[in-house]
């Protein structure tokens, strides 16, 4: 069970200020200043320096912070073993972000979950921030994600390598249209995921890996779901980009088409990751899996 004092630290960390973290955890807030200052005393150093009434992490904070989520996350996982030995029935949580939850991930849990009838499983779909937040504090046990992470700071293994392409309407991506390059982009009323997932983050990188500079009014939208921008691209109101495996059915119907881009085409990697604390048979077996059934 996880040490009540670090309990509060850690929602003085998540909430920014003792008021809220106080109302969260149902405690008053000199009840949780008084656990802050325990732990300090514990340590002989302070945690935080105060902006107005926000607390804010200090670099004894941050070390103390990355030990705190790692014993959180062992609580947690014993907490649910012992229920998976009551109830005789083990479940488990996977995060994924959009692309991965919505166009990738449902065919291989559909396949794994027939030869595991016995396995409860959810999945829960955000930005890659947002999922990698969730791990950290043990909320899911396995990450599937395309964007940026600290590869020091977890385990992972590569899923899969993604492609991602400009699509438009037919009426935008006339036959004349070879490639899409610079002039043509700049031409564009751009649709995009927004800042934070990891479609949005390997785009942005593009753009600066090759030199090319739009405006900001090229983005004339930004939307958190991949099914709204195809339907706005359908619509003609703008261009996007995205995976491939999410377009496949429109390209095939033709209400989306697309065209290479003139600096290359823009690959990315998607991968699993976990923490040493949530690692375990289920993962290794999972991962395995998917390996062994994904086309090379």
């Amino acid at each position: 069970m996880l040490d009540y004092r670090i309990e509060s630290f850690l929602a003085v960390v998540e909430q920014g200020t003792l008021q809220k973290a106080s109302e969260k955890l149902g405690l008053t807030q000199p009840a949780v200043s008084q656990h802050l200052k325990a732990l300090e005393s514990r340590y002989g150093v302070a945690f935080f320096k105060r902006s107005g009434r926000r607390l804010i992490l200090n670099d004894a904070g941050m070390i103390l912070l990355k030990a705190a989520e790692k014993a959180r996350v062992s609580s947690q996982k014993m907490q649910r073993e012992l229920t998976f030995l009551i109830d005789g029935k083990k479940r488990y949580r996977l995060g994924a972000t959009l692309t991965i939850g919505e166009f990738i991930l449902p065919s291989y849990l559909g396949d794994y979950k027939k030869k595991h009838p016995d396995l409860d499983l959810s999945i829960q779909i955000e930005n890659t921030s947002n999922i990698i937040q969730l791990l950290n504090r043990g909320k899911i046990d396995l990450a599937i994600v395309e964007g940026p992470f600290n590869f020091k700071d977890y385990h992972s293994q590569l899923f899969i390598r993604d492609e991602m392409v400009f699509i438009a309407a037919s009426s935008f991506l006339t036959e004349d249209i070879i490639k899409i390059g610079e002039k043509e982009l700049k031409e564009s009323q751009l649709i995009l995921r927004e800042k934070g997932s990891g479609t949005r983050y390997y785009w942005d990188e593009y753009l600066r890996n090759h030199l090319i500079e739009l405006q900001e009014s090229n983005v004339i939208m930004e939307v958190g779901s991949l099914s709204a921008i195809k339907l706005l691209v359908e619509s003609g109101l703008g261009c996007s980009v995205m995976s491939k495996r999410a377009v496949e059915k429109e390209l095939t119907l033709g209400t989306l088409v697309s065209k290479p881009f003139a600096s290359g085409p823009l690959y990315r990697d998607m991968y699993f990751v976990f923490t040493e604390a949530l690692s375990g048979s289920f993962i290794s077996d999972f991962t395995q899996f998917i390996h062994k059934t994904t086309p090379p």
